[in-house]
């Protein structure tokens, strides 16, 4: 049996200093191993580690242990079936616990950093001003009596795609419950960009946001805009769509294409990849190696179809300008997917992967891409490893956590838990010249309305233009 790295002499003060219940969870998982009869083979020990810090998910205490604990019942026996449930939307709040009980720790997480400061205050929600990077497209929501309104919104750049789909996801997820009007009113800022809190990160501003960095404790991480439709200039399309598109290249692993797959750029954020640049020096002249860099102004060389990706045995996924939404993509594969880690940011479902254990659904590399050789050639010297960790993939992701039943039961839940800590109660109406008037726009009507538009240059300027101008905020 391999011992995990976390265990090593040299990283063992680090683990020690977490906590005295880690240290009581990280015996339990060990005895919990042997009593399953957990049994390792020679794989690279480099990359097997439960560490927080190699292991995104290690809050669960012990990665080796099968999500098969948990029953995944309702007290009357209902129970998730994917090829029935997957687009289930109205699922009640006992079944969502009982279907993706893994998912939920982002939300726990805020709601306790933010209980023990005493809650948020209303301030704290409103739309940035005079931003140095006025890039942050928001949108301030109020959710009253099971309804959706918008109360203000700052439109940031001119693709205002990002925050209308995160919305429209949150306006899914109210509607499909048989009563919406069991959910509590809370009002919010959902920010649109990658960086949500940007660094160094602003105490006290709080916003919902598609990740956050892992110093960022402030920021709501919701699914990302992404489970609606992807951006408006790639070909992905809408998420629902792409899981039917990817659906015919779930073919066998054996008879995937036997390399491992990475297509992406190197400039991101108006900077360069430290990550993704060590990626591609790392599979120069390998023979697993299918990655390559995409130049947009090579045309569509070297391009591969999102659900096209399926159908190679080893996907490679790397962090972007801050995540990388195509982790979401890659999890609706059977295929392996290959994680540098530690990662800087975290997704709403990153506390669902597993680095180790029969429950193993990713392979983690170091950061380096130092020991991405190792790693390629074991695992093609045991591919019927490699074959279940995709197996697992398509089980634990594919057909229950990327569902868009498991993300419509994540914002409802979340929406439960801000409420927890709201600390002002929100207003439908405010008085205006003498008289009570509805604030905003209720959202099927702002859904279709045209924004107002700001002085823009013309293309190919057009799409990197930024305003600091609130359009309105009521």
């Amino acid at each position: 049996m391999i011992t995990p790295a976390w265990w090593s002499s040299r990283s063992r003060p680090r683990f020690i200093a977490a906590s005295t219940g880690a240290i009581i969870l990280g015996g339990f998982c060990t005895l919990l191993s042997k009593k399953q009869h957990v049994t390792w083979s020679s794989r690279p020990s480099s990359h097997l580690s439960s560490n927080y810090a190699q292991d995104p998910n290690a809050w669960l205490g012990c990665t080796s242990e099968s999500n098969e604990r948990f029953t995944y019942k309702t007290a009357d026996g209902w129970t998730f079936i994917p090829e029935r449930d997957e687009r289930n939307l109205g699922l009640d709040q006992e079944q969502c616990k009982a279907a993706f009980p893994l998912q939920y720790y982002e939300i726990e997480r805020a709601r306790d950093w933010h209980a023990a400061r005493g809650g948020i205050d209303e301030d704290q929600i409103a739309l940035w001003r005079t931003e140095p990077d006025k890039a942050h497209g928001q949108l301030r929501l109020l959710i009253f009596d099971g309804d959706l309104y918008v109360v203000g919104e700052k439109q940031g750049v001119v693709d205002r795609t990002r925050y209308l789909d995160g919305a429209a996801m949150i306006y899914r997820a109210i509607t499909a419950i048989s009563d919406p009007h069991v959910l509590p009113n809370i009002e919010f800022t959902l920010d649109r960009m990658d960086h949500p809190n940007p660094q160094p990160v602003r105490p006290g501003r709080v916003a919902w946001g598609w990740t956050r960095h892992r110093s960022d404790n402030d920021t709501w991480v919701m699914p990302d805009f992404n489970g609606w439709a992807s951006s408006s200039w790639d070909t992905v399309g809408g998420y629902r769509t792409f899981r039917e598109k990817s659906r015919k290249f779930l073919t066998p692993f054996s008879q995937k294409t036997q390399k491992a797959l990475w297509r992406g750029q190197i400039n991101v954020g108006q900077k360069v990849s430290v990550v993704r640049t060590q990626l591609l020096e790392a599979a120069v002249n390998k023979t697993w190696s299918d990655v390559g860099q995409i130049r947009w102004d090579n045309g569509n060389a070297g391009v591969v179809a999102m659900e096209e990706h399926c159908s190679w045995q080893y996907l490679i996924h790397t962090e972007g300008n801050s995540w990388s939404g195509r982790l979401r993509n890659l999890a609706n594969c059977n295929s392996a997917i290959i994680i540098h880690t530690p990662l800087e940011y975290t997704a709403h479902f990153y506390s669902v992967l597993k680095a180790s254990g029969p429950s193993q659904n990713y392979i983690a590399a170091k950061n380096d891409w130092s020991n991405i050789d190792e790693i390629m050639n074991y695992y093609l010297r045991h591919p019927k490893e490699a074959a279940r960790i995709g197996e697992e993939t398509k089980r634990t992701l594919r057909d229950r956590y990327m569902t868009p039943a498991a993300e419509a039961c994540y914002i409802r839940q979340m929406i439960h838990e801000w409420a927890k800590v709201q600390k002002y109660k929100p207003q439908l109406y405010k008085e205006k010249d003498g008289k009570q008037r509805m604030r905003g726009r209720s959202w099927d009507r702002f859904a279709f309305q045209s924004p107002p538009r700001f002085d823009i240059p013309p293309p190919p300027d057009d799409y990197f233009f930024k305003s600091d101008k609130v359009d309105f905020e009521e």
